[in-house]
């Protein structure tokens, strides 16, 4: 498989003032990161997210399993994806899961700094759509993944779509914060855990990121987070 396979986006070469922020472990303040000059593109970035009948066409194709299967799709239905869940994006997959599916395409996961320059673009918007957060949008408070293609009204100047909301996005580095190694996800989901688990839900602005510390590949699993792949693009 390759990128002509897939929808893409032209990102091209440019350079931005990257500023960022999270929430703390606890909760309790938003920690801002930058601002610094970050140089991005030129890329090609799937417009959708990776889906459930994208999955299964490369795990069909590669034979594709995990080292450790804990939480691997769980959602599927005895390892075989229930049609319904088609075109909604893939889940239950940990950070090993989605970069051996880019690979296959012969992509890569973003980065934190692109995956942001990618939603916000040039003009830096705060919502991939616009200045304001429009819940019309996004899948923001919903009882379950959508389509990928439900929130045509979200899409970016770039014409990448179902950035905010829906399910979280993998990025690609793995960090290590000198007590944990951790990974970078993005976007928010549809899911709000009412004081349940540590990350909280929704859809999120462009500029925000939520650290996740990685607990092995079983653990590192979620139904609320997927992801997408960049492609590197000539000059």
């Amino acid at each position: 498989m390759n990128t002509r396979d897939r929808s893409t986006a032209k990102v091209p070469r440019d350079r931005y003032i990257y500023r960022c922020s999270h929430v703390t472990m606890e909760g309790t303040c938003a920690v801002d990161h930058g601002p610094r000059i970050v140089d991005v593109g030129p890329l090609e970035a799937d417009i959708y997210p990776v889906t459930n009948s994208d999955y299964a066409q490369f795990m069909a194709e590669t034979g594709y399993a995990p080292r450790d299967p804990q939480n691997f799709l769980r959602h599927w239905r005895d390892g075989q994806m229930p049609p319904e869940l088609s075109d909604r994006p893939v889940v239950w997959v940990a950070p090993e899961d989605a970069k051996a599916f880019a690979a296959w395409t012969g992509g890569r996961l973003p980065t934190d700094e692109e995956w942001q320059y990618i939603a916000a673009g040039p003009e830096g918007r705060r919502w991939p759509w616009g200045p304001d957060f429009d819940p019309t949008r996004c899948n923001h408070d919903g009882d379950k993944l959508t389509d990928v293609t439900a929130h045509r009204l979200g899409e970016n100047w770039c014409g990448c779509q179902d950035l905010s909301g829906n399910a979280w996005e993998w990025t690609g580095a793995i960090r290590d914060d000198g007590m944990h190694q951790f990974c970078l996800i993005r976007g928010g989901s549809y899911f709000y855990a009412r004081d349940v688990w540590h990350v909280a839900g929704g859809a999120r602005p462009c500029d925000f990121h939520w650290k996740i510390q990685l607990m092995g590949q079983g653990m590192n699993r979620a139904g609320t987070v997927g992801f997408r792949c960049v492609y590197e693009a000539k000059p």
